[in-house]
């Protein structure tokens, strides 16, 4: 919901411009009560859990967020596009929906900066021989996180993607699982990643561990 404009000062001593986009919920009135998430008619793809579930235009990140407070994706929000809809400022039983709001330029004094620009991970969608586009069972060590996780898409049951694909959601639980290390790194033929990424090797083992622990059935 920010963005940091720019810093100036010295150690101890730093001011920070942060540009706050508009979330168009009242912070005060909302109490994350859910209301306006389960009739808003909305879905788009959840980022947070990698694609693999839906989520409303307006939502909370994850179950954790700090704050606990709904904002609405202005870019998916039907009212935003086309100028109709409204349903969640109708049954907000709090009146937090705002349609007005605006960004607005924050100045913050801090004595520390901590730098954690993350990283943008790769898509081995264009390895046409791992499948990965075609095939919904395949999947990224960061979506395999997902299904592993208590609040995750799946509530961390060991399940099939693609049998929650079907009109039929009969969960599917699959008796095999191999991990492909290295993808995207050490090619420098079809990525130009030379390098190792040093974490897969224990990710791997920590998964495939947790697979084990979360299968409702025997699993190799």
């Amino acid at each position: 919901m920010c963005e940091v404009q720019g810093i100036s000062g010295e150690e101890g001593n730093f001011t920070i411009e942060v540009l706050q986009h508009p979330r168009y919920v009242d912070m005060d009135k909302c109490i994350a009560c859910g209301l306006c998430a389960e009739k808003c008619p909305k879905k788009v793809n959840d980022k947070y859990n990698e694609g693999l579930i839906k989520r409303k235009a307006i939502f909370v990140p994850y179950s954790q967020a700090v704050p606990l407070k709904y904002s609405i994706d202005a870019e998916n929000c039907i009212y935003f596009k086309n100028g109709k809809c409204k349903a969640c400022e109708k049954f907000c039983p709090s009146g937090a929906i705002n349609f007005k709001d605006t960004r607005e330029t924050i100045t913050l004094n801090v004595g520390s900066v901590i730098l954690a620009p993350g990283f943008k991970s790769f898509d081995p969608g264009q390895f046409d021989n791992y499948s990965y586009a075609r095939l919904p069972d395949v999947v990224t060590s960061l979506e395999f996180e997902r299904i592993l996780s208590a609040t995750g898409p799946y509530g961390g049951h060991l399940v099939r993607p693609s049998s929650k694909l079907r009109k039929k959601q009969i969960e599917k639980h699959p008796e095999k699982v191999a991990w492909l290390q290295c993808v995207g790194s050490r090619d420098i033929n079809r990525c130009d990643n030379s390098y190792c990424s040093s974490v897969c090797c224990m990710y791997a083992v920590k998964q495939a561990l947790l697979a084990k622990d979360h299968s409702k059935t025997p699993l190799e």
